[in-house]
């Protein structure tokens, strides 16, 4: 018999089409969640999605009005939100991500999604989780939170001040009784298709100094490898969890011990 931890439990994820998102997704549903998937794109295994009970929304995360309409609806049609993650990110265009190439332009589309989405999206469910006496949101940060790189200036500043924004609406949502949690995740290099994306990006311009040095970083994992979406998602699914109860304001990374080695 499947563990129905999130019986009665509904939960919205962003960028839930795929990745970490649609791993989350399909975990939650298999606990009993009622899930939502908030995405522009199409999910890309639909079947299986639907076969779970997924439901799918269009959401753009960067617009304040998209973001009204699918959280007013999800709490009309639903009864209620238990559970936001937010896992709607990209990585912009790594080759001009250097700080004297980046356009005004790039640099406002990377953080309206990762940094602008976040925020509205904890703004908006705040509310509604408040009323019905709590809830759990869980923010995809990433390791470039920590560590900067010269190819990606406004990923790691989004993701830098997802971190901090997770601990201000971890205070906030501790406030007044009712207890609404907040923490974020940090991955490190898992198989998505942000990641197959930057490596793409990066392999057309790097030499082979700088190629090599990547593959040594790679082979010192101390876990080894790359992780998998479902890695994240177990530990999402632990924050959103009344398991974690007396868990807010945290952050936790799924890095295969990468951070070790820095």
């Amino acid at each position: 018999m499947k563990m129905q931890k999130f019986k009665n439990k509904v939960a919205l994820i962003t960028g839930g089409a795929n990745g970490i998102g649609a791993a989350t997704a399909n975990l939650l549903a298999q606990q009993g969640a009622t899930v939502i998937v908030g995405d522009l794109r199409p999910v890309e295994d639909a079947e299986l999605m639907r076969a779970a009970g997924i439901e799918y929304v269009k959401l753009d995360v960067s617009s304040e009005s998209d973001w009204k309409s699918v959280v007013t609806g999800v709490s009309a049609r639903h009864g209620g939100l238990h559970i936001l993650v937010n896992a709607a990110g990209i990585e912009g265009d790594v080759t001009s991500g250097n700080l004297e190439r980046m356009s005004l332009d790039e640099w406002r589309r990377v953080i309206q999604v990762n940094l602008d989405g976040t925020f509205l999206g904890c703004r908006e469910v705040m509310p509604v989780m408040r009323k019905q006496g709590g809830g759990s949101i869980v923010n995809i940060s990433s390791l470039a939170a920590y560590y900067p790189t010269p190819y990606s200036v406004a990923y790691g500043a989004s993701k830098g001040a997802v971190t901090q924004l997770t601990k201000s609406v971890a205070l906030h949502g501790s406030q007044g009784g009712v207890k609404v949690r907040c923490n974020s995740v940090h991955p490190g290099l898992i198989a998505t298709r942000m990641i197959d994306s930057i490596a793409a990006q990066l392999n057309k311009g790097m030499d082979a100094a700088a190629a090599n040095a990547a593959q040594q970083y790679f082979d010192r994992v101390p876990l080894g490898g790359v992780g998998k979406p479902e890695d994240v998602a177990s530990l999402i699914a632990f924050l959103a969890s009344d398991d974690a109860a007396y868990i807010t304001g945290a952050e936790y990374t799924v890095d295969g011990g990468s951070r070790l080695l820095r």
